[in-house]
């Protein structure tokens, strides 16, 4: 610190009354004999003896004035050295490239054991180099301007080359007569690693909140919505800019909205609680979910809601799928037993009428007649199997005219009670497919059957069949009553159906057979209209 004292060092009262006294002195001296020389002593009369005393006098008066005021400025000096050195703010002076002072605080800062270790040390190898062109800059406009430079934040490198975070602000001073620059230092690493903590906090809470699969949204205390993720776009079908600042509660169907209410309240009270609820979204349908609501408190008070929401709808319609699959296997136990018992009188009436057929004559066409629909019961037993367990099947060449039509004419007796007519347009390039000739007589069967009773005011069912590429397209258009769009969309499920009587597995066994052929079927439907069913095959399976 002895620099600031020579800086603002004055020179001893002392010495300053001896200079003015012995100015003084050889002044008066001086003076009288100049006068004697240009002869002026008549007109100027001045007494050496009176003027030495008056000079002696101010000087002593002066030497007083300045050993007083060097006391004060004395004081002062000590004052700012005392608050300079024990300042906790990094002080550094720097002219013409170097270092010419700095506080211990500053030394401390950039890791010196002492100030004098940074004395005459480069400033710029302390600026990190992401810096230099910025420093070099300002130190330009500070040497040639002579102006003070805003505080700014940047990187310094200290001695053991850590890097840290300082504020500094430059202003241009003299010291030591010269100019220079001082640079006032505030280390705030520690303020910049904490914000960046919390900006990585806040990125890594926001992540969760938007890639999160649950529907999270905040609500205000008035239970309006100030901000959804899209998972809740996907849930509800609206964009956040159709909702913010509307009550999520309107989107609740009727039963639930004061189940929200209640829950919202009592997280609004510093609860927090669950339920199910069902919603309607955008597009109309119903979503169940299971709704939490948890409050938001900040400094100890709660400021809103948080809402998160996970969409049950699939995990319930899978808890009802399984339940049903339960009572399939039930059922195809039932089957397998029910099948077993039955082939057994089927295979002693067919054995009884193969022993008439041999006694009589002349009933041959209607014992043979008889023995296939005894054959056709027995399969239809033995697909019936298929509900308890899949049967291997043995695929052959056959042609699909050959194959409605022995249906049709099965069939024909039950649709003339009906008062329904079958057309049917098959095209003749139809070429033969590789199927299991009875499973898909059941599916048709199946097919006919449902459209047979859909007509109950009859009318005509028109059966076509083509080739598409490599597909052949048969064609089932009946006029019954027609299925609503939402319950084609269960239609193949176990149990679903839309006969009074029926049992929903017809369709379901139908599916599962065309599958199993690489085909597919398609149902289309209009209420008081009738149903259309394309039933599509491939030319070749394997492809």
């Amino acid at each position: 610190m002895h620099n600031w004292s020579k800086a603002l060092n004055l020179r001893t009262p002392f010495k300053i009354s001896l200079v003015y006294l012995l100015v003084g002195s050889l002044w008066i001296i001086l003076s009288d004999k100049f006068i004697d020389i240009l002869n002026l002593s008549g007109v100027i009369t001045i007494h050496s003896t009176k003027g030495l005393f008056y000079v002696f006098l101010t000087a002593l008066v002066l030497y007083l004035w300045v050993k007083r005021l060097k006391m004060a400025l004395t004081e002062s000096d000590e004052r700012y050295r005392i608050l300079v050195e024990h300042s906790p703010e990094p002080l550094v002076v720097h002219s013409k490239g170097k270092i010419i002072y700095i506080n211990p605080a500053g030394a401390e800062i950039f890791g010196a054991a002492s100030p004098e270790e940074l004395i005459d040390y480069p400033v710029m190898k302390l600026v990190h180099p992401d810096y230099n062109d910025f420093a070099k800059e300002r130190i330009r406009m500070i040497e040639e301007g002579r102006v003070s430079i805003a505080p700014i934040e940047q990187k310094f490198l200290r001695l053991d080359h850590q890097v840290i975070d300082v504020e500094v602000r430059a202003v241009p001073i003299i010291y030591l007569g010269k100019p220079a620059v001082q640079l006032i230092c505030r280390d705030i690493t520690e303020r910049i690693r904490s914000q960046r903590l919390l900006e990585e906090r806040e990125q890594s809470y926001k992540s969760l909140v938007e890639n999160n699969p649950d529907a999270i949204f905040v609500l205000d205390l008035n239970g309006q919505i100030l901000h959804m993720n899209s998972a809740t776009e996907k849930i509800t079908g609206y964009q956040q800019e159709e909702l913010l600042h509307q009550t999520f509660s309107h989107l609740m169907v009727d039963g639930d909205q004061s189940k929200v209410l209640n829950l919202f309240e009592e997280s609004a009270k510093g609860e927090s609680n669950n339920t199910e609820v069902a919603i309607t979204n955008k597009k109309g349908y119903s979503i169940d979910l299971s709704l939490k609501m948890v409050p938001i408190i900040i400094n100890d008070k709660i400021d809103g809601v948080y809402g998160i929401a996970k969409d049950m709808t699939e995990r319930k319609r899978t808890e009802e799928l399984l339940l049903k699959s339960e009572k399939l296997s039930v059922v195809g136990q039932l089957a397998a037993g029910v099948a077993h018992e039955i082939r057994n009188p089927l295979t002693s009436l067919r054995g009884f009428v193969q022993l008439l057929q041999t006694k009589m004559d002349n009933y041959d066409e209607y014992f043979q007649i008889m023995l296939a629909e005894l054959d056709r019961i027995n399969y239809i037993v033995s697909e019936f199997l298929v509900i308890a367990k899949p049967q291997a099947v043995s695929f052959e060449m056959k042609d699909l005219r050959k194959i409605l039509q022995d249906v049709i004419s099965l069939l024909d007796t039950q649709a003339i009670l009906s008062d329904v007519q079958i057309h049917t347009t098959f095209d003749s390039d139809i070429p033969l497919i590789n199927c299991e000739e009875n499973q898909l007589k059941q599916v048709v069967i199946n097919i006919l059957k449902n459209a047979i009773e859909a007509m109950t005011d009859g009318g005509t069912i028109e059966i076509l069949m083509k080739v598409d590429d490599d597909t052949i397209v048969i064609r089932f258009i009946d006029q019954g009553c027609g299925i609503s769009e939402e319950r084609i969309a269960m239609l193949g499920e176990p149990f679903y159906t839309t006969k009074e009587k029926g049992t929903g597995l017809g369709l379901m066994v139908s599916q599962k057979i065309i599958e199993a052929h690489h085909g597919s079927l398609h149902i289309k439907s209009q209420i008081g209209i009738g149903t259309t069913v394309d039933l599509i095959l491939p030319l070749d399976p394997n492809k």
